[in-house]
């Protein structure tokens, strides 16, 4: 999904000193002339290569273009406030050479600011009610496994099948509480740093307990969000 956004501005005076400053700034392509200034960065690319996150701008005499790419809507949010923070820069770089004004850029920060406000209150209670449901289940399957422990061998089927749950419980806590998509990056980056870049997935999956599979899912996450390159 792509996402445009259009900003009613003038432009003040060329913008072709400010080439040599952009050429350093690790763009894609960079496309000048007197009209216009295009720039595009290719943010990530998938494990097949094909360009998975980009955004260009178009600064033209009486406007400044945005297009930018949305993976999911999953994560639009997310997307949507890192390109409001590419723009932040982008409108610094440019405030001699444009006139930005307020009420030009106020119909796209102020939805994102509220949306931000609203999604991180939903997601405090939501992740709280949650938390406070599967630690309420685990107390109490907690309480009836010790009291299994106790009773006779004939109980032995219900035990096996408390023991189940109990610790699919605990993964779901362990989960909510930290060892997710974040952790999984965190780790798996501090390996290849470790190690020269390199993983052995069948060994990094004995020590860390993670399937291979959570592995290459994490590989792909580093690579989608700009921390390593596909070799």
């Amino acid at each position: 999904m792509e996402e445009v956004i259009k900003i009613s501005t003038k432009r003040k005076k060329t913008l072709k000193p400010l080439l040599p400053k952009l050429g350093g700034l690790g763009f894609t392509r960079l496309s000048y002339s007197e009209d216009k200034l295009v720039i595009e960065k290719i943010e990530s690319e998938d494990l097949s290569g094909k360009p998975y996150l980009f955004y260009s701008a178009e600064l033209a005499r009486n406007g400044i273009t945005v297009k930018y790419t949305v993976p999911s809507m999953k994560t639009k949010l997310a997307r949507t406030t890192d390109m409001g923070i590419m723009m932040m820069n982008l409108f610094l770089l440019l405030r001699d050479h444009y006139e930005i004004p307020l009420h030009a850029i106020y119909p796209f920060y102020f939805p994102l600011l509220r949306s931000l406000a609203e999604a991180l209150e939903s997601a405090k209670l939501e992740t709280f009610s949650q938390l406070t449901e599967l630690q309420t289940k685990y107390h109490s399957l907690d309480k009836k496994y010790k009291d299994i422990i106790r009773s006779s061998e004939q109980n032995a089927r219900i035990l096996v099948e408390m023991e189940r749950g109990n610790e699919e419980l605990k993964d779901k806590i362990s989960k909510l509480e930290g060892f997710g998509d974040e952790v999984l990056q965190e780790r798996l980056f501090e390996w290849l740093k470790t190690h020269d870049g390199e993983i052995d997935v069948f060994e990094f999956s004995k020590i860390n307990g993670i399937p291979l599979g959570r592995i290459e899912e994490g590989l792909d996450l580093l690579i989608k969000n700009g921390y390593i390159k596909k070799g």
